[in-house]
């Protein structure tokens, strides 16, 4: 009689508590849908920064005002002036005889007599202490005249632990480069002329307890990844991640001439406005990953920035919204380029990510003296296809083809460039872009009374392409390039050495496939 009745009595007790637990749950949900309705009704509030700067917390405001001409400008502008682009068959012609689907697109380097890719030795000396590794070249051409061809830019990275906060140390050298023979077998490459200097940047530490996976790193990372280019203005900017204020690595941007002080003489630009004089936070709608990277600039046609965080997952906004509203759900990644993250036999050991690597450039698809137009002009940039298989990574490159309007419609892409000369089996990491127009460009000046030949095969005077910065807001000698113009690519190495290659840009956009 005991045993039955103490049976009862715990059935009776199990089923109180579970009334009470879903009565607990039930007002639980209750108050969650309560602080959601909260939090979708608040007012939104809003980051801006009086004048580009980093200093250290970041300031909240409503500002408004500001968002009231923010919200103008964004409406008005970015998604109307989407332009339909004429040439997009032109971008599936391929000048490689017998060409298959998926073969590699291999790339020779002008620079070179055999078409190899070339060296880039960031050092006077022959080489760098075993601990000290300098890769991930950033290569600007220097105005015609110069002393030197080019000033390159290369992170620097020790293997061994600082002592200072216990904290691996990164950092940007720069140099002046000029080309060098090497004795043994006649190969040229680009080394320092100059005594390498270190970018003294500020150093920062990573939001209270936001450096998860790697909390090594949380103070005093330096700077990583730096990613050097010209604006259309002619700004050198360079984007680099470190320390984030929301978040463990974040992504920032300033303008060189802030630590090469005599930068902007020796590149002729002293009209040349410098809004980017402190070293500016650039953010993204949450989430924020634990570690943001290789974010890079968008230009359209009237050069208003844009920053595109994100490929596959695509992310990219107008730079001066404080709400930083992605516009690529106006333009989302297309198959042709997701399919390049295909599934792997082993999940466990083998991953494949999409990863943004290079700046963007403008181009016109025609050779010089065509007329640029919203019609006939892409943007262009290279993405990483990254494979992992345990604790080996190999990389494929691929050219990404854009709308030059927002919001920068994906149209195609290249299958794997293949540098001349780099060894397959080792990463070769493409870090940056830059037209080379001082040292290869070989305009003729056109005529007043321009000729071009008609659909019947006769010449007949045209008014004259409209060609120079002065009378067409696509041009520029910084960004904008046509087909025969020349790219310099710079290449890192196995996290230890760096490469150079110049190529045409007929040839980067050469057997295309057509994303749409």
């Amino acid at each position: 009689m005991r045993s039955s009745f103490k049976k009862y009595r715990n059935n009776w007790i199990a089923i109180i508590l579970l009334i009470a637990l879903s009565v607990v749950l039930i007002q639980y949900s209750h108050h969650v849908k309560h602080i959601a309705s909260i939090v979708d009704n608040r007012p939104a509030v809003q980051r801006f920064y009086e004048e580009p700067k980093w200093d250290g917390p970041l300031e909240m405001a409503h500002g408004d005002q500001v968002e009231k001409q923010i919200e103008a400008k964004y409406a008005a502008s970015p998604l109307q002036r989407h332009r339909k682009l004429n040439s997009i068959k032109h971008l599936s012609s391929c000048s490689v005889p017998n060409h298959k689907p998926g073969a590699a697109n291999i790339l020779l380097n002008d620079a070179n007599l055999e078409g190899l890719m070339s060296r880039v030795v960031f050092t006077r000396s022959d080489s760098l202490p075993t601990d000290v590794a300098r890769f991930n070249p950033n290569i600007l051409p220097y105005p015609a005249g110069s002393q030197y061809p080019y000033i390159g830019f290369v992170r620097e990275s020790l293997e061994k632990k600082q002592e200072i906060d216990n904290s691996w140390r990164h950092s940007v050298w720069t140099c002046d480069l000029d080309w060098e023979t090497v004795d043994t077998f006649g190969q040229q490459l680009l080394k320092c002329q100059t005594q390498p200097k270190r970018l003294e940047i500020d150093h920062w530490k990573s939001k209270k307890d936001s450096c998860f996976k790697w909390p090594w790193i949380s103070s005093g990372l330096g700077q990583i990844d730096p990613r050097v280019f010209f604006s259309p203005l002619g700004e050198p900017l360079m984007i680099f991640g470190s320390n984030g204020p929301e978040n463990c690595v974040a992504q920032f941007v300033v303008d060189l001439r802030r630590y090469v002080p005599d930068l902007s003489q020796r590149m002729k630009l002293s009209n040349v406005p410098m809004r980017f004089s402190n070293v500016t936070y650039l953010t993204r709608q949450p989430p924020l990953a634990e570690m943001e990277k290789n974010y890079f600039m968008l230009f359209d046609e009237t050069n208003q920035i844009f920053i595109h965080h994100e490929l596959a997952e695509r992310s990219l906004a107008l730079m001066d919204d404080p709400a930083q509203r992605n516009l690529a759900v106006y333009s989302q990644a297309p198959e042709c380029v997701l399919k390049l993250r295909h599934s792997m036999p082993d999940q466990k050991r083998q991953k494949i990510r999409i990863h943004q690597a290079t700046n963007s450039l403008r181009v016109t698809l025609c050779e010089y003296p065509c007329e640029p137009t919203l019609q006939n002009t892409v943007l262009v940039f290279i993405a990483h296809i990254k494979y992992e298989n345990w604790l080996k990574v190999y990389y494929r490159r691929n050219l990404i083809v854009m709308n030059a309007t927002a919001p920068f419609e994906i149209l195609a892409r290249s299958e794997n460039l293949n540098y001349a000369g780099a060894d397959e089996r080792q990463i070769i990491y493409t870090v940056s872009m830059s037209w080379d127009h001082v040292h290869y460009r070989t305009h003729a000046q056109i005529p007043l009374h321009y000729q071009e030949t008609n659909a019947e095969g006769e010449l007949q005077t045209v008014p004259k392409p409209k060609v120079t910065t002065a009378d067409n807001d696509l041009v520029n000698d910084f960004y904008h390039g046509w087909l025969d113009d020349t790219v310099m690519i710079g290449l890192g190495i196995n996290d230890k050495e760096s490469g150079v290659i110049h190529v045409k840009a007929s040839k980067l956009l050469d057997c295309l496939e057509i994303c749409r």
